[in-house]
């Protein structure tokens, strides 16, 4: 992990969130001035469960998984956030500790903003505070869906909803780069590891997806979904 010394002011970044986007000239400056640019390599740990949390991450470039420590050999993946995401939204107007842990799953850049200046913002800028509560509402709804996934469905409809999410909301195609390792996947769909290799084996076998060194590519979409559904 280390400082960012050549980051750009928020004024001229063309990856900050939405959410900044209504933010006035005044406001951008003022994260300019309390934040800290950070890189982050594939593993790092970002932030830790059970550490106070000073500040809001927002990830410039990168991928990250978000996940509850269970036990010291047990992790449940909670979700995986690209870049132009805010992390720690949850924590804003609270003095609580984190709940959860966030990785890099690639390399990965942060800015970490001072969260009381971001809690003014809310207070002072209605169009902003508009933006972030959009923002922790899609979390929530997705949350709901996850809690629904885990308890309904079988393994083969957890681990389609899993693709299909990468595909939609991760990599916006058919065809990515699988950087979540199986363990990764098994903790995001509460399966075993050999579960996932089975599924993936079957769905590979029904032509479903391909797999051709770690690049997955979904070739019978209509039927992943089906399985996502009924599953």
């Amino acid at each position: 992990m280390n400082n960012d010394l050549s980051n750009k002011s928020c004024l001229e970044c063309s990856k900050k969130s939405l959410c900044f986007n209504h933010l006035t000239e005044k406001e951008l400056l003022a994260i300019d001035e309390n934040k800290v640019v950070l890189k982050y390599k594939k593993g790092e740990i970002i932030a830790k469960q059970g550490a106070f949390v000073p500040q809001i991450l927002y990830l410039q470039k990168g991928l990250v998984k978000v996940y509850k420590e269970l036990n010291d050999n047990e992790n449940l993946v909670l979700t995986i956030f690209p870049n132009g995401s805010l992390i720690g939204l949850p924590s804003l107007y609270s003095v609580s500790k984190m709940e959860y842990s966030v990785a890099a799953l690639v390399d990965s850049v942060i800015c970490a903003i001072d969260k009381q200046l971001f809690e003014k913002f809310i207070k002072d800028n209605g169009d902003f505070a508009a933006a972030v509560i959009s923002s922790m509402n899609s979390c929530l709804l997705y949350n709901f869906s996850k809690i629904i996934s885990l308890t309904h469905k079988q393994m083969n409809g957890r681990l389609a909803e899993a693709l299909l999410f990468l595909s939609d909301v991760i990599y916006k195609s058919d065809e990515f780069r699988m950087v979540l390792s199986r363990k990764d996947i098994a903790e995001f769909t509460g399966m075993s590891v050999m579960s996932v290799v089975r599924a993936l084996k079957d769905f590979k076998e029904n032509q479903i997806i391909t797999d051709e060194n770690g690049v997955i590519k979904i070739i019978n979409r209509e039927k992943l979904m089906k399985i996502s559904v009924t599953g």
